[in-house]
C-alpha cells in the first residue's frame, strides 16, 4: 500500500472512531440519565420543588383541627401540624398542607399525591403493605384510649361491653380509620356506619341517628363542652383495644423507589424532637388551642 493509501485510511479511521466515542459517551450519559429517572431521589425532588406537601385530616384534635386566627381566616393547627412543620424546616422547604377526610389522606399516601400522611395514623400491618411507615412518634394511650362516645341516657342503660354487644347498637366511626375496625367489637358488621369526619359521626349521634361511636378518646374530648347529652364510657370496662395494639402514631410515606433518603430524614426529625421534648410539648400546645378554640 502507498504512503498516500496509508494516509487516505487513516484520515477515514479518524471520524469514524471519534463518531463511535461520541456514541458511546452518548449512550453512557443516557443510560446514566434514563437510571436517575427510574430511580428518583424523593427528598431532592422535595427540595427541587421548595416545598413538602402533607395529607391531613383536620378534624382529630388536638394532632389536627382548624381554628379562625386573628384574621378571621381558617387555618390548620396540631401537634401533627407542628411535626409537619418540623420536617420542612429540616428540609429547607415551605409547608404545604393537604386537607382532605381520613379516606383522602390514605388514597393520596398510596397514589404519592403527596409527599407525607399525617394524620394520628396508627401503625396497622394493612397500611404496612399500602405505604411506608416511620418510626412511632406518640403514644395515644398517654392521654386516652380507644373507646366508646354514647349519650347519658344510653350509658345509663349498658355496664360492661357485653351488654352493648348485645343490644347490637347501630355505631359510627370515621371511614377507613382504625374505629371502623375497632366497631366490630361493638355491634355486627352490618350496623357500622361510616361517615367522612369524626365531627359528622358525633353530629349524627347527637342527633339520635346512631347509638355510638367508636373514638380515640382524647380526640373528642375538647368537643365533650359542645355536646351536654353526650359522654364517654369507662375505659376499665369498655377499652377497645386494651392491649394497645393500634396505639402508636406513625407518618405515612408513600412506596416509592428513591424514599429511602426522605424516610431516614422523617425519623430523624421524630427522635430529635422526642429527645428534646418537643412531641410532648406540641401535643400540650395543641390540646391548650383545641380547648380554646371550643370554648370561643
Amino acid at each position: 500500500m502507498t504512503k498516500r493509501n496509508s494516509l487516505t485510511v487513516l484520515f477515514t479511521l479518524i471520524p469514524l472512531l471519534l463518531l463511535t466515542l461520541l456514541l458511546g459517551a452518548c449512550s453512557s450519559n443516557n443510560s446514566s440519565t434514563n437510571d436517575s429517572a427510574d430511580s428518583p431521589d424523593k427528598l431532592a425532588q422535595i427540595k427541587e420543588a421548595k416545598k413538602l406537601v402533607v395529607g391531613t385530616s383536620p378534624d382529630y384534635p388536638p394532632m389536627e383541627f382548624y381554628i379562625l386566627n386573628d384574621d378571621g381566616e381558617k387555618e390548620i393547627v396540631g401537634s401533627d401540624i407542628s411535626l409537619a412543620q418540623a420536617i420542612a424546616d429540616e428540609i429547607g422547604v415551605e409547608l404545604e398542607i393537604k386537607p382532605t377526610d381520613f379516606n383522602g389522606v390514605l388514597a393520596n399516601v398510596q397514589t404519592g399525591s403527596v409527599d407525607l400522611g399525617i394524620t394520628g395514623f396508627s401503625y396497622t400491618e394493612e397500611r404496612a403493605e399500602a405505604m411506608d411507615l416511620s418510626d412511632g412518634y406518640q403514644q395515644e394511650t398517654e392521654d386516652g384510649y380507644q373507646g366508646i362516645l354514647v349519650t347519658k341516657e344510653t350509658a345509663a342503660k349498658y355496664k360492661t361491653l357485653d351488654e352493648l354487644k348485645e343490644a347490637d347498637l347501630a355505631v359510627g366511626a370515621q371511614g377507613g380509620s382504625i374505629q371502623t375496625e375497632l366497631a366490630t367489637h361493638i355491634t355486627s358488621a352490618t350496623n357500622i356506619k361510616q361517615y367522612g369526619t369524626n365531627d359528622d359521626a358525633i353530629l349524627a349521634l347527637n342527633a339520635g341517628d346512631i347509638g355510638a361511636v367508636a373514638v380515640l378518646t382524647s380526640a373528642v374530648e375538647p368537643v365533650l363542652a359542645s355536646f351536654p347529652d353526650l359522654t364517654i364510657l369507662p375505659q376499665d370496662e369498655f377499652d377497645l383495644d386494651p392491649d394497645n395494639l393500634y396505639g402508636t402514631n406513625v407518618v405515612g410515606i408513600p412506596k416509592e423507589e428513591g424514599n429511602e433518603s426522605l424516610i431516614e430524614l422523617v425519623n430523624k426529625v421524630i427522635k430529635e424532637n422526642q429527645d428534646n421534648g418537643n412531641i410532648e410539648k406540641w401535643k400540650q400546645e395543641a390540646i391548650e388551642q383545641s380547648t380554646n378554640a371550643i370554648e370561643e
